[in-house]
């Protein structure tokens, strides 16, 4: 039995990469230039989980916790539009 631990993908899956560049689109169409918080990561990603999922799930917990692997934490000043470079990055890029 090998005990050694499976890394993480580097890029995520359908769709938590479908939400990650949801949420992108709309922070770079919608007030780009504006601050964005943690707080409104955080409310974003439970919105669009929620959206496909369904509200406190299994299936969403299990979402939300990959959507979130894929979304670092706002731990500077920072606009929304500079956020959603960020997404993409972690997305794996812009398909469209």
């Amino acid at each position: 039995m090998n005990d050694t631990p499976t890394p993480a993908p580097t890029t995520p899956g359908g769709e938590a990469r479908e939400i990650l560049l949801d949420i992108a689109a709309r922070l770079a169409s919608i007030r780009p230039t504006h601050a964005f918080t943690d707080g409104r990561r955080m409310a974003m990603i439970l919105t669009a989980v929620t959206n496909r999922r369904g509200y406190m799930t299994d299936a969403a917990d299990e979402l939300e916790a990959e959507v979130l692997q894929y979304a670092p934490p706002v731990d500077r000043a920072i606009t929304r539009g500079e956020y959603a470079l960020i997404l993409r990055r972690s997305a794996g890029g812009d398909d469209e």
